[in-house]
């Protein structure tokens, strides 16, 4: 018995000999499949690294920088807030050519509905409610960054990933594995033990310890809000919008931004900061042109986080992409601990560690799962190649 190439080579020989109009034909249908794909495999995995690089560098640039504003003379909350989605409109140039061309490259592990599409109300409520829960968590997240040294806040915001992991639970999006429950609580004891440690530290003054609290209570809050973004995104794309293509992920994200900005610009001029603001950057320990500059590349290195991010959910899978935005976790410490000369407790380093584990075995399940389905679709091949030769 042959293999099955073999077999496919034996009948291209007879049809050739019986057929000699059907030789291009054959030749066409051969020679696709002798091509190699290393180099296409290689360029794969390079842009996946530098999407991955990216991102961890942007979110971790933006985290320092929003910590640097508070800690030179900058007050606003609703402005750091802003900055992390008012940019948006940058992301219209990669969408206008990378659509055009990509419109029907699907987002990996989201099921393809054939059906109709949800009216313009539906995508319309869908959008606000998106852009609602970004817009609540981006202030948050700028409240929680402003009362907790930057490393504290960056291992704080690693719980997303457990978040993330329960809500898709709950959605039945996700199955529960031995490796996604040790990964859960991995990062559920590293907060704890930055709660504990930060209640510990705190002088004994009773504004530092409400200070502390209120921005452990938010970070841990806006953690669970993206988490459930995540999740609702996933499942949204499932059963509601129907398609998994570019276009339509990319029109997501854009109009979740728009309607976040709308809803922080109210509550910035609901609340009369924006009056202070002219105020602050004269004040500004640095001078007003760092002042705009620094507000100008944490908006910057949002949207590139944001694109790079969607190129990993392109080239991967969202899952993964949420693996590697919560890597910055570690990275964000050591910068503190550079810049901001923040202390690295014991407690703060065995929470590092329990952070890296617990993404290492997330991250690992997912790869096994990569594999998994790596192996179904190659036995489909296999059975689609069978099938072909026996028909022939």
């Amino acid at each position: 018995m042959g293999t099955v190439a073999e077999k496919e080579l034996d009948i291209i020989n007879v049809q050739e000999e019986t057929d000699p109009k059907t030789k291009k034909m054959d030749a066409l249908i051969v020679i696709p499949a002798e091509t190699p794909n290393s180099v296409n495999k290689y360029t794969k995995w390079l842009e996946i690294g530098i999407y991955a690089l990216i991102v961890l560098v942007s979110q971790s640039v933006a985290t320092i920088l929003g910590k640097l504003y508070y800690n030179k003379g900058g007050k606003s909350t609703w402005l750091i807030s802003l900055t992390e989605t008012i940019a948006f409109p940058i992301l219209l140039i990669p969408m206008i050519f990378n659509c055009t061309n990509n419109n029907n490259n699907k987002i990996p592990k989201l099921e393809y509905h054939d059906s109709k599409s949800p009216s313009l109300m539906t995508k319309l409520f869908i959008y606000v409610f998106l852009g609602f829960l970004v817009g609540v968590g981006c202030g948050l997240f700028s409240i929680g960054l402003l009362h907790l040294p930057a490393s504290t806040f960056s291992l704080i915001s690693s719980s997303q990933l457990a978040f993330n992991v329960l809500f898709s639970l709950f959605m039945k999006l996700e199955k529960i594995t031995p490796l996604i429950a040790n990964s859960i609580a991995l990062v559920t004891i590293s907060s704890l033990l930055l709660a504990l440690d930060s209640s510990n530290k705190a002088s004994s003054s009773s504004l530092s310890n409400h200070h502390n609290a209120i921005g452990f209570i938010c970070t841990l809050i806006a953690s669970a809000l993206f988490g459930l973004l995540f999740s609702l995104t996933d499942l949204l794309f499932r059963k509601f919008l129907k398609k998994n293509t570019l276009r339509e992920f990319m029109d997501v994200i854009i109009c979740q931004s728009f309607f976040a900005t709308c809803i922080i610009l109210i509550g910035l001029f609901a609340s009369k900061n924006w009056r202070n603001l002219k105020t602050e950057m004269n004040n500004f320990e640095l001078g007003r042109l760092a002042y705009v500059m620094i507000l100008i590349w944490i908006s910057v290195c949002w949207q590139l986080y944001t694109y790079c991010l969607l190129g990993l959910i392109m080239k991967v899978s969202a899952v993964f992409a949420n693996v590697i935005t919560t890597l910055s976790a570690p990275l964000i410490p050591i910068m503190s601990v550079i810049i901001f000369n923040d202390k690295m407790s014991g407690v703060k380093a065995i929470s590092i560690v329990l952070a890296i584990w617990g993404f290492s075995s997330y991250a690992y399940q997912q790869y096994l799962d990569e594999l998994n389905l790596k192996g179904d679709r190659n036995g489909i091949e296999d059975e689609s190649t069978d099938q072909q030769t026996t028909t022939i």
